[in-house]
């Protein structure tokens, strides 16, 4: 007996999935080849039916996932109260100056214009949370 008479003609190793992703290693074993082609046909309609259920499902998570994100419209709307416009005058004078060719930084200026949004802001984003 030689090694040849040991591979079954009809035998298929199916490694890879129809994606080409790699999966585990199955074999089909059939009495001819038109039995062995309808089992990996149903094996690949089985794996497919499988893939639809998962996008199905993929696609629910997404739809009830996200909400809009209120926070940023919300600070806006601080940073133009009356509390805050005299921060942000002075922020926005300190900018003009450094773009005329002054060495300071505008990050003191710019630390207290946004203390003054964020307090403003916390509590109505708060307030918005589920």
């Amino acid at each position: 007996m030689s090694f040849f008479d040991l591979i079954n003609p009809f035998s298929y190793v199916t490694p890879f999935h129809a994606d080409g992703d790699a999966t585990e290693e199955s074999v089909v074993v059939a009495a001819d080849a038109v039995e062995a082609e309808a089992i990996v046909i149903e094996q690949i309609e089985e794996s497919n039916a499988d893939e639809e259920t998962e996008t199905e499902e993929e696609e629910e998570e997404e739809e009830e996932e996200e909400a809009e994100d209120k926070a940023p419209l919300i600070k806006e709307g601080c940073g133009e109260t009356l509390a805050c416009k005299s921060l942000k005058h002075h922020y926005d004078e300190c900018a003009a100056r450094v773009e005329n060719g002054s060495s300071e930084s505008c990050a003191e200026e710019f630390l207290h214009f946004m203390e003054c949004v964020d307090h403003c802001a916390a509590s109505k984003i708060f307030a918005q949370l589920k």
